[in-house]
């Protein structure tokens, strides 16, 4: 798609839903995306560019044999996506504001024209993520913003190969790909824990076949390792998740609800402290403990992880047939969420996926 034809499309898509007190907000979404759409370059044009460093063609040279491998091997839809490259001059592409109300772990949803409605706000600014984010807080919501490295369209634009990704680690540059072509097999508007969690649970997969196929010993126990540890925190906030929404549907008065709130975060900080003295607790959650923790923090992390387990069971009963996973799952997306929620809650339970 030409870069005119993607700017005509972008403005029929965003313009009729513009009102005045969106306006602003759509235009720089609009904005962002023209910007990586027009800063696009086809990959054989920066492999031969001597200006681009030896590390990122490395990178971009392996960003496509995983692609290759997504498609061929995973039956993930590739298409056009990762054909080209934008550098924008950052770590992040856009940064996501989530919100949630003092006492609820419910995340405050946000709704637009292709995505539907999400667990979040994005921002192609820092800045006004970090705005809008003090304004949340302002409103006596918890509120808190991050970066985020990749973002799918959902197959509405041919998604570029970004530096934001293509500098990580290759282990977790090949997760990163596997993830965000995994939102093009199903994604349900307006339920972003089932949209990321299945997402979480092909990146999973796939990222162990991926280095069980490229004979990456050491990478691969690393990567186990990593989970393991990574298992044990994310295990540990979702206890103090249920700890926290029993304290908020009692009917204990707000000051004892506050109390009680930090008491259950401390005591959560308390015992990944714990984890980590022992070597045990994934360094990549040091960040995560070390800021502030409030309800929206920890509904985001659930949105990425509640339904991981259900997934990867149903994946393992189905003896790990990827192509026959996706099209169960892209059955269950045709019910309500409801009946969505009511199949995958008891999975987790059946068995420990292999």
């Amino acid at each position: 798609m030409s870069s005119r034809r993607s700017i005509v499309l972008v403005l029929l898509v965003l313009l009729p839903i513009m009102g005045c007190s969106t306006l602003g907000y759509y235009q720089q979404a609009v904005s962002g995306q023209l910007q990586l759409l027009v800063n696009r370059r086809d990959l054989d044009t920066v492999l031969s560019d001597p200006a681009v460093t030896p590390a990122v063609k490395r990178k971009i040279a392996l960003a496509g044999r995983i692609s290759q491998f997504a498609e061929r091997e995973l039956g993930l839809p590739l298409e056009a996506t990762f054909s080209t490259y934008v550098d924008v001059g950052s770590p992040y592409v856009v940064w996501s504001v989530f919100a949630a109300a003092e006492f609820s772990l419910d995340l405050k949803t946000f709704c637009y024209p292709i995505a539907g409605c999400v667990s979040y706000k994005g921002y192609f600014s820092s800045a006004s993520a970090a705005e809008f984010s003090q304004s949340l807080a302002a409103q006596g919501f918890d509120a808190f913003y991050a970066g985020v490295a990749a973002y799918s369209t959902l197959g509405w634009f041919a998604d570029p190969l970004l530096n934001t990704f293509i500098e990580r680690d290759d282990t977790r540059l090949a997760a990163l790909l596997f993830h965000e072509l995994a939102h093009k097999v199903v994604y349900i508007p307006g339920d972003t824990r089932f949209n990321e969690s299945f997402a979480t649970a092909v990146e999973h997969a796939a990222l162990l076949r991926w280095l069980q196929l490229q004979q990456q010993s050491a990478a691969l126990e690393n990567h186990l390792v990593l989970e393991r540890q990574r298992s044990q925190v994310i295990t540990l906030i979702s206890a103090a998740k249920v700890e926290l929404a029993g304290i908020y549907a009692s009917t204990a008065t707000d000051v004892v609800k506050r109390e009680g709130k930090a008491q259950v975060i401390e005591g959560l900080r308390a015992r990944y402290r714990t984890l980590a003295a022992a070597g045990q607790a994934d360094q990549v959650f040091s960040e995560w403990m070390a800021g502030e923790i409030n309800n929206a923090k920890i509904g985001a992390l659930a949105d990425y992880n509640d339904w991981v387990k259900s997934f990867e069971v149903w994946l393992a009963n189905l003896d790990g047939n990827l192509p026959a996973f996706y099209r169960e799952v892209q059955q269950l997306a045709t019910l309500d969420r409801v009946e969505r929620d009511a199949f995958l809650k008891p999975l987790a339970a059946t068995r420990t996926p292999e």
